[in-house]
């Protein structure tokens, strides 16, 4: 189905953004990689919405391929040295713990698809990753507040997250107990 062959497509982004952005040292590139892989994103999920093109495995496909963006450009800034490494720790946190979640949550027949909070998160966090790339001079303090927007954006999404997790695991208990 296309929209999982342009999530397959983002993939293959993710290591051609680390190694332009880090390997040839070329930002500009790299943007371009990450802006694409951010528009592949839009698609993929209007496609899937537009022409009931949804599936069981997109769901969990379509998070994997961003999360694995969104870390991969946070290792590479910090790397770079533009962004504080207690960035990376963060988000590997937080995006891990959300992988592992829905891992576990799509073997047990759950899952969840994604709400406005994480895709305003998102949104956010691609607003601010490309800031940093275009201005990796700004001053810190510009910097420590997009950061700081940024961690608040991605804690409010994972308490959204959480709160959708225990009401459909709620859901599914209840539906097993009724089912004795």
């Amino acid at each position: 189905m296309i929209p999982n062959i342009l999530t397959t497509l983002r993939l293959f982004m993710v290591p051609m953004f680390a190694y332009t952005l880090v390997g040839l040292n070329r930002p500009i590139t790299a943007l371009f990689i990450f802006l694409l892989a951010g528009a592949t994103d839009v698609i993929d999920g209007i496609i899937a919405r537009k022409f009931n093109m949804i599936t069981k495995i997109g769901k969990v496909y379509d998070p994997l391929a961003d999360k694995l963006m969104q870390i991969t450009a946070v290792i590479c800034l910090a790397y770079e040295g533009i962004i504080p490494s207690w960035v990376i720790w963060f988000i590997l946190f937080k995006e891990g713990t959300m992988i592992l979640g829905g891992i576990f949550l799509y073997c047990n027949n759950v899952v969840i698809q994604s709400d406005w909070y994480g895709k305003v998160a998102t949104v956010i966090f691609y607003a601010i990753i490309i800031s940093i790339i275009v201005f990796p001079e700004m001053s810190i303090v510009i910097k420590n507040i997009l950061l700081a927007l940024l961690v608040f954006a991605l804690v409010f999404a994972a308490f959204g997250y959480l709160s959708k997790l225990l009401k459909a695991f709620g859901e599914k208990e209840k539906e097993k107990n009724q089912t004795k």
